[in-house]
């Protein structure tokens, strides 16, 4: 056992001793080799560069680790004046650069070789490229709205923009075929006289100057009633009740005393006379009933009430029996010979009212259109729940066609826009923001914005924006502005136009 323990022994001296003799020629060597390359070596880590992988912006000219995230700094070889020098970057990180082949640290992918140029060289590329820059963009696949005018990642995917070269002129080519596919219409931009008128519907109402009020001046009781139902027609000097009041019986027995004493004292009483038939006409008497009195020398306990005009009764507020006072309204008479339509215009229309402009009226029960009339009067107060303004016309109803709280179709006419630039309704795309158009030239197509004004008979003013004879598009136009919201298709500046 002996024996063999000191063999291994033996065995693991020869070992050491073998490689310390090998490990000092190495270093001869090596010694030898640094000797022969020391100014290649130097002037290489004059070029060096290190750098942090996840923070390009730490940089020094020694090995390190980075003051922020503490990776170590990878070396990065700066290119020299005259040669061209490799590096390798990420394709998903293009910050991850370095001199060597290798993986992301970020991803794990490949590197991949890219060729930068030495300063002198990028310098005069910078400078020769200034011009192509001005029509380069760089865009996402996936999100065609992330744009910038040079190389990086998406924002929201991490994907590569891609280069575009950017239109001279804002348009797209749309050929013929994919035209006719998509079913789009063209119209030409002219000038032409709109008519502004405002559709809106009227309400037939009693004319408030053509209502009488039936009252008594001295209180009594009824005694008998000749109108007893609303609706009733009525003429100018009807009976409409007689009623009991005892003033005027007193009143009626002074004048006829006033005239006993005027027949005994002649002029000297007429005065007297004067006073007393005033009191009597003062409360309501007739003349008639007056001259009936002077006549028979009797005064009347009944007194009649008579109508004052023709019309219908539209209030009824006495019955027989009823005790009745001088602040009662007993009837309400109302001429129909005439009725007043009382119509709504929108705010927004307010601007085209004015007095005496012509106005249309149509009765669709009767089978009558075009009924004309003008606006009498437009109310100064604005409604406060539909924000609309009242306009009042009347009508000639001795044919009996308008009946109150009939509900009809009018319109109102305004002075017409002559001259006025105009497109079709269709043609104009609304937004929250502005209104579009599509224009096209030839087979290309970009969006105008413009400026519109009143709407009328199918067509929109255009105050600004647009130019007499210029194609816009009219059927078709969503799918296009469908595209220039993905920002493919490029958006004009407005020509300006004031009309």
């Amino acid at each position: 056992m002996r024996i063999y323990f000191l063999m291994g022994l033996l065995l693991q001296v020869a070992f050491s001793l073998s490689a310390q003799q090998h490990n000092e020629h190495e270093h001869q060597h090596q010694s030898h080799t640094s000797a022969v390359t020391a100014p290649a070596v130097n002037h290489s880590k004059a070029q060096s560069l290190y750098v942090c992988p996840m923070h390009p912006e730490i940089q020094q000219d020694k090995a390190g680790s980075c003051s922020i995230c503490g990776m170590h700094l990878v070396e990065k070889t700066k290119p020299n004046h005259t040669e061209h020098a490799t590096i390798f970057a990420c394709p998903m990180h293009p910050q991850i650069q370095q001199d060597k082949a290798g993986s992301c640290p970020i991803c794990g992918m490949h590197l991949v070789e890219k060729t930068s140029h030495t300063e002198h060289d990028a310098s005069h590329t910078k400078h020769e490229a200034t011009p192509t820059d001005a029509k380069t963009i760089f865009a996402c696949p996936m999100h065609p709205q992330i744009q910038q005018d040079k190389p990086g990642s998406c924002p929201i995917c991490g994907m590569h923009l891609v280069e575009k070269q950017r239109q001279s002129e804002p348009s797209v080519n749309v050929s013929g075929a994919i035209q006719q596919a998509l079913a789009i219409r063209v119209a030409t931009v002219k000038t032409r006289t709109l008519e502004r008128i405002i559709d809106s519907f009227a309400q037939v109402q009693y004319p408030e100057d053509a209502i009488y009020h039936s009252h008594i001046r001295a209180e009594g009781w009824i005694e008998q009633l000749y109108v007893r139902t609303l609706g009733q027609q009525v003429k100018a000097g009807d009976k409409l009740f007689s009623y009991y009041a005892p003033d005027l019986l007193v009143a009626q027995d002074d004048y006829l005393q006033a005239l006993s004493v005027s027949a005994q004292n002649g002029e000297r009483s007429a005065s007297l006379v004067k006073r007393a038939q005033t009191r009597l006409r003062l409360l309501g008497l007739a003349e008639k009933d007056i001259q009936q009195l002077q006549q028979t020398k009797q005064s009347q306990y009944h007194i009649t009430a008579y109508a004052q005009q023709d019309g219908v009764i539209t209030m009824l507020n006495v019955r027989d029996g009823m005790f009745i006072r001088p602040s009662d309204t007993l009837m309400e008479i109302t001429q129909l010979d005439r009725v007043w339509l009382v119509a709504d215009v929108p705010e927004a229309q307010q601007r085209m009212l004015a007095t005496g402009m012509a106005a249309e009226v149509d009765i669709p029960a009767q089978h009558q259109n075009a009924i004309k009339t003008k606006v009498d009067f437009i109310y100064p107060a604005l409604d406060v729940q539909s924000r609309s303004s009242k306009v009042r016309m009347s009508a000639n109803n001795r044919a009996k066609l308008f009946q109150p709280n009939m509900l009809l179709p009018v319109r109102l006419y305004g002075t017409p826009l002559t001259d006025v630039l105009t497109v079709p309704r269709e043609a104009v795309l609304l937004s929250d923001k502005a209104s579009r158009v599509i224009i096209k030239h030839d087979d290309n197509f970009s969006v105008r914005t413009i400026t519109t004004g009143y709407h009328a008979q199918d067509y929109v003013e255009v105050l600004s924006g647009l130019m007499p004879d210029e194609q816009i598009v009219v059927s078709g136009q969503f799918l296009l502005d469908a595209e220039a919201s993905l920002s493919q298709l490029p958006v004009s500046s407005a020509i300006a136009h004031q009309h």
